[in-house]
């Protein structure tokens, strides 16, 4: 093996300076391949040269890869991909790749794409609606982007078509999360009166005691609940030919401990459920329009998602609210009221068991974006100091002794 990695000048070329280094032995040429890159200064030349040098120590190959065009690696990467990711997930991969066939072009070389160039890519990035092109996308959205190609173009690097990911040093965007209102159970009991149905109830009953997202929510079926042990199962369900299938997010199935709250609406729900509907939360009518949904989607070879379950929930919540006297103080939805649950578990358990009860594959997810310090917590933390002072007062008290001239005295005490 021939390692050196030689800087020379050429006073024949534009570029004069060029570093040369030697690839595999060939056995078919009996012999090394040689490569070379020309820069036009030295200290260009040189850079490269350290760069090369270190990467070939950390095992990277020596022999520049195949040239491959940006169509033809996401194509083979979306194909691949797909047997191991939900239809959801590969939607979005689906849109990032749009997003660099419309920049790069499919023909463009994937050993063209540098760090620069990916830079470039994420802080040109508008939205894909030609109407708001001269809008600025939002951070959320550039973050998703970016960690999609760091994912992608990790792959291609994995399959030896790039020497390095040219994304992997491209700084993601600073997040700001968005305040959302935590509901307080006087508020969520206040939802519960308003509510026009025993449906709706149970529906809010399921999101703010036992945290269900929105897909679980209205896939549940009546097997999932366990009223003997008070227990709902979150899991992967298969599809048949009449009912659509269920996937968990992140593949994070899980049981939930139900409050006696929550068991006496779904008993008093279950008393009044038609035979034929084996979902908790839909009608016989809703029920109907889901199997033709489920039908339509098998005749078009279409992905299933959970979201398709049901459709203008939001509208109804926000009608529901406006007749209650909850005073927003960030946003509010169905999902909110699953965090809100997070956040009523998180302040009496370990962050371990709320991030098992969740649903969530890291700790990270449950302390980033589903606990805030509100009001309780701030008066918790008075209360805090509070007992602090106080027991220390009373220590002090029954550690000293009153002297005849009316002062204390601290105690000579032997430990």
């Amino acid at each position: 093996m021939i390692t050196k990695i030689g800087l020379y000048r050429d006073p024949r070329k534009n570029r004069q300076w060029v570093v040369r280094w030697f690839g595999e032995y060939d056995p078919n040429a009996g012999k090394h391949k040689r490569y070379s890159k020309s820069f036009n200064l030295k200290r260009d030349a040189e850079a490269f040269q350290s760069q090369l040098t270190l990467a070939l120590k950390e095992g990277q190959q020596r022999d520049r890869p195949e040239e491959v065009a940006l169509g033809d690696f996401c194509e083979d990467w979306l194909r691949i991909r797909s047997a191991n990711v939900k239809p959801a997930t590969l939607k979005l991969y689906s849109d990032t790749i749009e997003r660099l066939y419309g920049y790069f072009g499919r023909s463009c070389q994937l050993s063209k794409l540098t760090p620069h160039l990916a830079a470039t890519f994420l802080a040109d990035l508008r939205p894909a609606d030609s109407t708001r092109r001269h809008e600025r996308l939002s951070n959320w959205t550039k973050h998703r982007i970016l960690r999609n190609c760091k994912t992608m173009f990790g792959g291609a690097v994995t399959w030896q078509l790039l020497c390095k990911n040219p994304f992997q040093s491209v700084m993601p965007p600073k997040l700001t999360t968005t305040r959302w209102h935590y509901v307080k159970p006087d508020e969520y009991l206040n939802l519960l009166e308003v509510a026009p149905s025993l449906r709706w109830r149970t529906c809010y009953a399921l999101a703010y005691t036992a945290g269900l997202r929105f897909g679980e929510l209205f896939s549940l079926t009546w097997s999932d609940i366990d009223f003997e042990t008070s227990e709902v199962r979150i899991d992967n369900r298969p599809a048949t030919s009449t009912m659509p299938p269920f996937d968990v997010k992140d593949y994070e199935a899980r049981r939930i401990p139900l409050p006696r709250h929550t068991i006496d609406i779904l008993v008093e729900l279950h008393n009044e459920a038609p035979d034929m509907v084996p979902y908790v939360l839909l009608t016989e009518r809703l029920h109907r329009t889901v199997v033709a949904k489920w039908r339509k989607c098998q005749q078009d070879n279409r992905p299933w998602k959970n979201q398709d379950m049901a459709n203008n929930v939001l509208r109804e919540f926000k009608r529901h609210l406006r007749q209650t006297s909850i005073q927003q103080n960030g946003t509010l939805s169905i999902h909110t009221l699953r965090k809100s649950c997070i956040q009523n578990w998180a302040n009496e358990l370990p962050i371990n068991v709320t991030k098992e009860l969740a649903g969530h594959s890291s700790i990270a997810t449950t302390q980033r974006y589903y606990l805030q310090v509100d009001e309780y917590h701030r008066a918790k933390a008075a209360a805090v100091i509070d007992s602090l002072i106080a027991n220390g007062r009373n220590l002090q008290m029954t550690d000293a002794r009153l002297t005849p001239d009316g002062n204390f005295t601290k105690k000579n005490t032997k430990y």
